[in-house]
């Protein structure tokens, strides 16, 4: 599983480096505008405004049923950048938290907090193509314990 992340991150680092030579990213101009995307420009295409969105989403669920209940919360923060024109980095880091639980259902109950981290690399030529390369998982454990991260 080590392996694998670390291929990932690799592949993705080297599609950021081979971005960056290509001089993908724009530069800012006088008056805080930001111009379109075009060669030859300074701004590092990882902190450029126009090629950065980020999302956040909580959602909170109860369900119930068979005689038991469980309620949990789950907090989402989505970033993604346009690394070039068909190339985009998706980036979720997501933290999910058991409120309560009851009947059954508390048996496999464990307070805390769980990772849920996301990472994605989609490759989209045309409106009709697009392949995306992912690695999403989560915690077998609360964040803080023992088996607490995705990666070990």
């Amino acid at each position: 599983m080590e392996h694998r992340l670390g291929l990932l991150l690799s592949i993705l680092l080297c599609t950021a480096s081979a971005s960056f030579a290509q001089g993908f990213a724009p530069t800012f101009s006088g008056g805080g505008v930001v111009p379109s995307l075009g060669k030859g420009s300074s701004q590092p295409i990882l902190v450029d405004p126009k090629r950065f969105q980020m999302r956040q989403s909580v959602t909170i669920s109860a369900m119930a049923g068979g005689g038991s209940t469980l309620s949990q919360s789950y907090y989402q923060n989505s970033m993604e950048w346009k690394l070039s024109d068909p190339l985009t980095l998706h980036l979720d880091l997501g933290i999910m938290a058991p409120m309560s639980a009851s009947g059954p259902m508390a048996q496999a109950y464990k307070p805390g907090a769980y990772l849920v981290p996301a990472v994605a690399l989609e490759y989209k030529p045309s409106e009709s193509v697009m392949m995306v390369l992912q690695y999403s998982g989560m915690s077998s454990a609360p964040v803080g314990s023992k088996g607490g991260l995705p990666w070990r």
